[in-house]
């Protein structure tokens, strides 16, 4: 699954080269999640400047995509992460919170982001999704609903203070998914809402499956040592759920309600990866969900804080899920003479990059579902913990010089050589910035200048110009 919402949606070739990778790494199905970027019928004002993917352009990546094995399926969002929408008057009522609400995360007012639960909202939900099916064709569908953070806030109070916030969310996501599954379509929803209350599980809407979605490795310290037991609660955790997807994925289990596993990447939020921990949950989730009969392993590649990451960081990750569903929680995996192979590159060209998307986590300092390099460059709310390691800076350094001495010549070889040479000569530069802030030093404006400068010229080489300058924005100076 490849996050196109977060200002980052790429172009036909680059899509049509995800789907080549796909078919050689043996993955047989492709997601692209849609929050505001697809061109929905008579919204318009929601997508206007975004670049959004049309229906053509998925009928074209469907085809594309079915004559090598990589089915292209539906995938949405209409309950939570809806903010796109309603900062445009024109949709404010439809939220839960018109006025906004406290942010989960550093703080202060947010911008609503969550739709109320009522009847109507379902109905726009149903509709958008038909459309999607329509555009995409297949019969399955991912509707999200995840992460409504301000559900019971605002003008679901009342029903919440009755019946409980997961019980008002399970029977609003009802509306959506019974009309779909009337229709003959296999719904999908991300099940993070579903690790505390085993009465919840009885009344999964049948012909539904809930996707179980965790980006940590399994670990021995508790996430509440670091995000705090409160924080955990509002994100709906369960205290044990730095233990993995065993811990995530509980109730289905003792339910014996099917389940699919999502890990992650681990490329958002980092710049050049978090590979090390990706390594480690992507096995996990194939481990898991290979004892327990899971039916589907769905990797996810997010875009969270202006997408800043290009593709190529995630290959080190994607060659590693692929190797361990299939074979059911293998870990050992040469990932670098696969990514040479599959970009046509020179020898050495994917060691080095796996060996950058391990750098972020060699600093000392630990950054939940984040790297330290990122925080350092990008306005973020995002939480850190420990003290830099000051060796470890220095090798960062070293490591980081290679890349751009690498991808500064301009090629790494195959087709899309120069485009992948720019965006992670791009993405180094950037890095070696935060690198820079963590060791207490001040880069210069011309070194700012240039690096955001090699930034939005990568991203015009593979991704839409709409979301560019939102991404940039976001870009400390």
């Amino acid at each position: 699954m490849l996050d196109v919402s977060r200002d980052r949606v790429p172009t036909q070739q680059t899509l049509a080269w995800l789907v080549d990778v796909l078919a050689a790494l043996r993955f047989n199905e492709l997601q692209l999640y849609v929050e505001h970027t697809f061109a929905y019928t008579g919204h318009d004002e929601v997508w206007r400047d975004a670049s959004p993917l049309t229906h053509d352009d998925m009928a074209w990546l469907a085809r594309y995509g079915a004559d090598r094995g990589v089915d292209l399926v539906a995938n949405m969002n209409g309950f939570g992460h809806m903010g796109r929408w309603l900062t445009h008057e024109a949709y404010r009522d439809l939220a839960e919170c018109p006025d906004g609400f406290d942010a989960v995360f550093g703080g202060g007012h947010s911008e609503p982001t969550c739709l109320a639960p009522t009847p109507a909202n379902a109905e726009l939900a149903v509709a958008l999704a038909r459309e999607m099916l329509t555009a995409v064709g297949g019969r399955r569908i991912h509707i999200g609903g995840d992460e409504p953070f301000e559900l019971g806030e605002g003008r679901s109070a009342a029903q919440v203070a009755e019946r409980g916030r997961d019980r008002v969310y399970l029977e609003h996501l009802a509306r959506i998914i019974d009309p779909l599954v009337a229709d003959d379509v296999e719904v999908l929803f991300w099940a993070d809402l579903f690790r505390r209350d085993p009465s919840l599980m009885a009344d999964i809407p049948a012909g539904a499956t809930g996707v179980v979605w965790n980006y940590e490795a399994p670990s021995d310290t508790g996430w509440s040592e670091f995000l705090g037991s409160d924080l955990l609660d509002r994100l709906g955790m369960p205290d044990d759920a730095h233990l993995g997807f065993e811990a995530h994925a509980r109730l289905f289990i003792e339910s014996g309600t099917p389940f699919w596993v999502a890990p992650g990447t681990g490329s958002w939020n980092t710049l050049i990866g978090r590979n090390h921990n990706a390594a480690r949950n992507v096995v996990d989730a194939a481990v898991v969900g290979a004892r327990h009969g899971a039916p589907g392993y769905l990797l996810t590649d997010w875009g969270d804080n202006g997408h800043h990451q290009p593709l190529a960081v995630s290959l080190p990750s994607m060659v590693r899920a692929a190797v361990a569903a299939w074979s059911g929680g293998t870990d050992h995996v040469h990932v670098g003479p696969v990514i040479d192979e599959l970009l046509g590159a020179e020898p050495g060209t994917g060691e080095l990059l796996d060996r950058l998307g391990g750098l972020g986590e060699s600093l000392g300092i630990v950054a939940p579902n984040a790297s330290p390099l990122f925080a350092a460059v990008v306005d973020s709310p995002l939480p850190s913990f420990g003290e830099l390691d000051d060796t470890a800076v220095v090798a960062a350094r070293s490591l980081i010089d290679e890349g751009m001495a690498t991808w500064g010549r301009g090629d790494v070889g195959g087709p899309r050589g120069e485009v992948i040479a720019a965006e992670l000569d791009a993405v180094c530069r950037l890095a070696r910035l935060g690198l820079r802030r963590l060791a207490g030093e001040k880069p210069s404006p011309a070194d700012v200048d240039d690096a955001v400068a090699a930034q939005r010229r990568a991203w015009l080489g593979s991704s839409r110009t709409g979301g560019l300058d939102d991404s940039i924005a976001k870009l400390r100076r």
